[in-house]
Formats: structure tokens, C-alpha cells, sequence
């Protein structure tokens, strides 16, 4: 049971007393004297509902959640640099030629050596190209398309779909044999194009999800 204390109003005297007699009076045993002991009141300062819409966080926060995710694409690799991609197994295919030869060679290891610097430099490039490729995002929910890019420094453009002026696809005979392209994209508040990301795979396929998602 909980137990109460109060002093009392004449004298100044502890009085204690139980929750269930708060609504009697009380008799001070010290003076004699009756009285009423307060109730306590805790004070309320603010009141926020968790759920106000009004509230930008928490609005942000459901669009967020209600947000899906339709497309995430990168730029391909090797298909957009055909001339580069031909320069790397043309080095390869002449280092294991090297190779071969100085496993016989008297003069020593020379050419097992300019073999193993080809390959290594060769694998750096495809290890650069792949890093801009993972660093280059297109991604395509069901109210905005989204395109980051960057190593160090990131750039970030959007654009909502109901506001898409233009949609444009540009691509090479050689683009078109191996299904890459450029997609461009501006909204109806900009004369240039906001959106441009280059060697996306299937771009045909990335602009129709885009146009079925306009209201």
C-alpha cells in the first residue's frame, strides 16, 4: 500500500496517510487541527504524437518506407570500351607468350618478368574500370529516378516522374550490337538535361519502367 506525506497547513507537522484516505480529512496528531491533504498532479509541459504528419521527419521517413525500389544499374565494364576490352586480351595473350618462352629462355627470366608488369598493369586497369563502374549508380523507384556518381566527391541528381519533360537515348552501332546506351533525362522546370548516365545496360528497358511509373 502505497503511504503519502503531507505537512499540515497549522503546525507544520509530517503527516503520512494511505492513497485510499486521500479523499478524507485528515487529523493532525500534533495540533488537533483537520484538514484536507492535496492530491499530487504531475505537470504536463509538452505533448507530441508520434504519428503527426506534420512533422517533416516523420513524413519524410513514411515516404521513405513507402518508396520502392524498382531498377539498380550500373555502367557496364567491358562492353562500353570494346577497343580496351580487345588492348587487354591482346596483353594477356602476349604475357602467357612471354611466359612460355623464358621457362626456356638462357638469358635468364627477362621475359617472364615483362609478362608478370604487362599482366599487373593490365589488372590495374580493369580494377579502375570497375571501381568507376560501382561508383556510378542509376536507380529507378516507383515515384523518382536517382543517379549518383563519384569516387571521392558524389554527385547526386533526381528527378520525379511526373515531372520528366524529356526522356533521351543515344547509342552507337557498336552500343546497339552489345545492348548498352546513354539515358538521358530533364524534368519540366530545366532546359538542359539533369540525368545523363552513360553505358547503361538495356536502356530501352530502363525508360519504359519509367514512363509505366508517370502518372
Amino acid at each position: 500500500m502505497q503511504v503519502l506525506a503531507s505537512k499540515c497547513p497549522y503546525c507544520g507537522h509530517s503527516v503520512e496517510t494511505t492513497v485510499d484516505h486521500l479523499e478524507e480529512r485528515i487529523v493532525c496528531p500534533a495540533c488537533d487541527k483537520p484538514f484536507e491533504m492535496e492530491i499530487p498532479r504531475v505537470s504536463v509541459t509538452s505533448v507530441r504524437e508520434t504519428g503527426d504528419e506534420t512533422d517533416p521527419s516523420v513524413h519524410g521517413l513514411a515516404e521513405a518506407q513507402g518508396e520502392q525500389t524498382l531498377l539498380k544499374i550500373h555502367p557496364v565494364v567491358f562492353r562500353r570500351r570494346p577497343l580496351g576490352t580487345l588492348c587487354i586480351l591482346i596483353v594477356w595473350g602476349a604475357a602467357g607468350y612471354l611466359f612460355v618462352r623464358s621457362l626456356g629462355a638462357d638469358e635468364g627470366n627477362s621475359f617472364g618478368w615483362i609478362a608478370l608488369a604487362a599482366v599487373v598493369a593490365s589488372l590495374l586497369v580493369v580494377a579502375y574500370w570497375y571501381i568507376l563502374s560501382v561508383a556510378t549508380t542509376l536507380t529507378i523507384t516507383d515515384n523518382r529516378t536517382i543517379f549518383r556518381e563519384g569516387i571521392i566527391s558524389r554527385d547526386t541528381s533526381e528527378v520525379q516522374h511526373d515531372d520528366v519533360r524529356n526522356i533521351q537515348i543515344e547509342q552507337t552501332f557498336s552500343q546497339r550490337l552489345v545492348g548498352v546506351g546513354d539515358i538521358g533525362i530533364s524534368s519540366s522546370g530545366q532546359d538542359d538535361l539533369e540525368i545523363v548516365a552513360v553505358a547503361m545496360p538495356d536502356p530501352a528497358g530502363a525508360v519504359d519502367l519509367i514512363r509505366e511509373n508517370q502518372e
